[in-house]
């Protein structure tokens, strides 16, 4: 007998040690805990080490981080304006306030792919008589290993007796007001970072102001023609700032709406187009998402996104230890570029220590063909192998221009680029490989072409074919894969889409085959993925070894966008700066001409940590491309240094905000010492060096050769007087 109670005690323990484990199941009580806590009726408090949300009783949510008493978002229900967190549109209709179930309020703690961690489960109702009654569960990850980012996902069934049609659900949606968290700020303070690719050369950095609004939909831009990007945006002040980003390992056709409201607060969401019936006892499922509150500007929560999807299995690969030489692109002399205008520019390019070429848009006939074009080649495949073992032999490597998704159709309406005329051959060969519109047509991308749909195989394989060819029989080192962005959804009936977004969905798969078979050939190759003039694909990016800021458009624009990339990329990242010839301060970007005044603004490229790149012409080619004189000077003296100290390899640290500090700094760090970029149209006073270690260093301006004195860190003080630029490295002193 004494064994059976002995026995049973143990069982009863352990059954209430496991229910205490697997959460809490309370009524008209309170619960008060470190992390949790919660009145009946009353608010509910989830905290992690960094953030922290605070839920009413409809599910309306506060955020709060480094200040436990002052929320970074206002729900005030005076307003008018306020919303929960998540929420749905259903018949047109706002579907907000979803009141609490306080006896059925979950927290369980859990070990995933993230690392170990708690999980917080409110479910509440929402009822309209005649109209619908939905039970939502919301749900709220925090883990250990990021402190500052909260997991978000909601569900929605049906309890009502008829169906309900779901046009849209609401995530992460906040009403930010930048007065709460900078007394004396406008509501509107802030500055952004919106990742989502909108049009060619259009800033992603920007300032809010009244009157504010973008939708940021990562799909295809229905007039622009771009699209994708990075499923984020950011609103941050000088003390602390607020992300929101989608938290899947594909690219989702969802929206990430900005805007400025009447009284001056600044709401931002992810909205997803639903469009769909639910019916009685059916469930709806929201994507997952994530909160990142930081400090700082845009780097800090960019670069915990990219590790949060890294721990999903979006992993970025390591670069080839290539992708770090500087470059010279054949664009310099356009499309129209001949054989002679390559040879006749390397033996510069050996003088000067450039190791890449690259042979740019227009070497081949049809766009989805890609073959040797007669002007550039008269004697075909065979001149091509020649060509590129030439360079070879004179210890040069090569990338290869071209596009994934591009087929040219018979004729092209809206774009006047130079093609050889008439309908690709695999698009005559292979129509059922086209992305088709709802109505039967074919939908053109930004250059006026028809696109393969991703998700079919054989076009994928095709992508192998092509990847074959140029790295294997040709013999080409790499890629520079342009002038395409996203494709929308397909509607052919010969793909059996389960859903027709699903070639959205797919095009990583595409380049995943580009950039698997280049490894497997050549595994030290660079592939170069280059969304023109606006943010980087996140989900394409993965699958290449350079990212590319492509085509900036001032030196600021530059410098942010190298920051944006080494945030998601790593630190030590090979981001190419593209062409230094490209931002042209003095001149309009279209304008082509001869004599139109180009760039050479290297420190905007060198100073964050970037891959230096050039398009300079010689002897000959477009005036203003050619290499003579002071230019030339000018570009030795550059690359040399670019060469000499490889900052492109260094550790970029987030110590600065790209914004608010002034001077504009950045700050890379090889091995013991520390290289700082500041940047700023006139300068002259005090500058902090910040990050050092507790000894002392010599500071030199090692672009002009000269010694600014010493310091003792951990964080020194300069006081120069510079104009544009200044470029110093601090060495500690033995």
């Amino acid at each position: 007998m004494v064994s059976w109670n002995l026995n049973m005690k143990r069982k009863i323990l352990y059954t209430l040690a496991m229910l205490a484990l697997a959460g809490i199941s309370l009524s008209s009580c309170s619960k008060k805990g470190k992390d949790f806590s919660f009145t009946d009726g009353g608010d509910i408090w989830f905290r992690n080490s960094g953030i922290s949300l605070r839920f009413d009783k409809n599910m309306y949510c506060r955020v709060y981080y480094l200040n436990p008493d002052n929320p970074m978002n206002d729900i005030q229900a005076a307003s008018g304006l306020t919303k929960p967190s998540h929420f749905l549109i259903v018949n047109g209709e706002e579907v907000k306030d979803f009141a609490v179930d306080y006896n059925n309020i979950h927290l369980d703690t859990i070990e995933t792919a993230f690392g170990k961690g708690k999980k917080l489960t409110l479910t509440g109702t929402a009822e309209k008589k005649d109209a619908y009654k939905i039970e939502k569960k919301l749900v709220v990850e925090y883990y250990d290993k990021y402190p500052d980012a909260a997991i978000t996902s909601a569900s929605y069934k049906n309890l009502g007796n008829a169906g309900i049609a779901i046009d849209t659900d609401y995530s992460c949606y906040f009403r930010m007001d930048a007065s709460r968290i900078n007394p004396g700020n406008k509501p509107s303070d802030f500055w952004s970072f919106q990742g989502s690719s909108l049009n060619w050369g259009v800033d992603y950095i920007i300032k809010i102001d009244a009157g504010f609004k973008q939708e940021n939909f990562m799909g295809v831009q229905p007039v622009t023609k771009t699209g994708g990007g990075v499923p984020m945006v950011d609103l941050w002040t000088r003390k602390t700032g607020m992300a929101i980003a989608l938290m899947e390992t594909k690219p989702r056709l969802v929206s990430f709406p900005v805007e400025t409201g009447p009284d001056n607060k600044v709401t931002m969401s992810m909205l997803q187009a639903v469009n769909t019936i639910l019916l009685p006892g059916e469930s709806y499922e929201t994507l997952n998402t994530v909160i990142i509150a930081h400090q700082l500007d845009y780097y800090e929560p960019l670069n915990t996104y990219a590790k949060l999807l890294a721990d999903k299995g979006l992993k970025r690969h390591k670069p080839s230890d290539e992708a770090y030489e500087a470059i010279w692109c054949g664009w310099g002399y356009l499309t129209d570029f001949t054989l002679s205008d390559i040879y006749g520019t390397l033996p510069k390019m050996k003088e000067m220590g450039i190791k890449w070429a690259v042979i740019d848009d227009r070497w081949w006939d049809r766009y989805g063909d890609w073959n040797p074009r007669k002007y550039t080649f008269p004697g075909g495949v065979k001149q091509v192998k020649e060509f590129v073992d030439s360079l070879h032999n004179q210890g040069f490597k090569i990338q290869i221009w071209w596009a994934p998704t591009p087929v040219q159709p018979e004729k092209m309406v809206s774009w006047g680029g130079s093609v050889d005329p008439g309908m690709a051959k695999i698009a005559i060969e292979h129509p059922e490989w086209l992305i088709m519109n709802e109505d039967g047509t074919y939908p053109r991308d930004v250059r006026d072409m028809y696109q393969f749909c991703p998700g079919v195989p054989a076009v994928q394989e095709y992508m192998k074919q092509l990847t074959s060819r140029f790295i294997k029989d040709w013999g080409f080192d790499g890629h520079k894969l342009d002038a395409y962005y996203v494709v929308p959804p397909c509607y052919n009936p010969a793909h059996n889409h389960k859903r027709p977004e699903e070639s959205y969905e797919d095009l990583p798969l595409l380049l995943k085959a580009i950039y698997e078979t280049s490894k497997s050939i050549k595994p030290y190759s660079v592939t170069e993925i280059c969304n023109c003039g606006t943010t980087q694909d996140m989900y394409q990016s993965i699958y290449c070894d350079q990212p590319v800021n492509s085509d900036p458009t001032s030196p600021t624009q530059s410098r942010q966008r190298v920051k944006v990339l080494k945030a998601l990329w790593g630190p030590d990242a090979p981001v190419f700066t593209d062409h230094v010839e490209h931002i042209r301060p003095e001149a309009d970007m279209n304008d082509k001409s001869d004599t139109a005044k180009v760039g050479q603004d290297f420190a905007t490229s060198m100073g964050p940590g970037g891959v230096i790149g050039t398009k300079f012409t010689w002897p000959a080619g477009p005036e203003n491309m050619q290499m003579k004189g002071e230019r030339e000077k000018h570009w030795q003296k550059w690359i040399a240094l670019y060469n000499e100290k490889m900052l492109s390899k260094g550790i970029y640290l987030n110590l600065y905000d790209i914004v608010y500090d002034k001077p504009e700094s950045h700050v890379i760090r090889k091995d013991n010492t520390f290289y700082f970029a500041f940047y700023a149209e006139d300068w002259k006073g005090n500058i902090e060096l910040r990050g050092l270690e507790h000894t002392k260093y010599k500071v030199f301006d090692y672009e002009n050769q000269i010694d600014l004195g010493t310091i003792e860190g951990p964080v020194g003080i300069i006081s120069p007087e510079f104009r544009a630029h200044l470029l110093v490295e601090c060495v500690p002193v033995q």
